[in-house]
């Protein structure tokens, strides 16, 4: 029997046991046949001691308010300077957020971070 935890999102958490070995579980999310007790598109697992976490792969990285501000803010189409100004921020604290946010999605450049986020909606 495994014990299985099921992240729904950051505060969300479902507890199923299952009459599966962790390793026959594994199999079953990587080949995309895994039972989950909610609808899951692309789950993902993730060994914790005696459990399994299981989570969308594709989840959204948790956003500070000023994060998620500049993220709309760019897929807008402002510029760094417009998003200082609105945002009353220094160019500084614009670029910590910006290395921030291309660092939680792993992405390099502005445009691939705008571009994700658009994706993601």
């Amino acid at each position: 029997m495994t014990h299985v935890i099921i992240a729904l999102d950051g505060n969300t958490y479902i507890h199923k046991d299952f009459a599966k070995t962790v390793d026959e579980l594994c199999r079953e999310i990587r080949l995309g046949c895994f039972q989950s007790p909610v609808p899951m598109k692309d789950p993902t697992a993730v060994r914790l001691q005696n459990y399994l976490l299981v989570t969308e792969r594709d989840t959204a990285p948790l956003l500070s308010t000023n994060q998620l501000s500049i993220l709309e803010l760019l897929s807008q189409g402002a510029t760094e300077k417009e998003i200082e100004r609105a945002m009353q921020l220094s160019q500084g604290g614009i670029r910590h957020h910006l290395d921030s946010l291309k660092q939680k999605f792993n992405v390099r450049t502005k445009e691939e971070l705008i571009a994700v986020y658009n994706r993601r909606g």
